[in-house]
């Protein structure tokens, strides 16, 4: 199932496995630019997300949402094995 993510996303959390792990900042064809919390990011989340701390900019593809829910944008739980 895709999630189409769009610009009424910014400003939502992004929660993976009930964690609350960034904030949306905005959204450009299907990709949201993310301002994540990295203590909360868990490291192979990191890792497969290729979200390092010295990036420029930390995205997030649809690909990646398993839904959007009200304040929300919930990762899937099978990103990382």
């Amino acid at each position: 199932m895709t999630v189409d993510l769009t610009q009424d996303d910014r400003g939502k959390t992004v929660v993976y496995q009930n964690n609350r792990i960034g904030t949306v900042t905005d959204v450009e064809s299907g990709t949201a630019y993310v301002d994540p919390d990295l203590d909360h990011v868990p490291e192979q989340l990191r890792d497969q997300l290729d979200w390092t701390a010295d990036a420029e900019d930390y995205t997030l593809d649809e690909d990646a949402v398993t839904a959007v829910q009200n304040s929300e944008v919930r990762l899937r739980t099978d990103l990382v094995a």
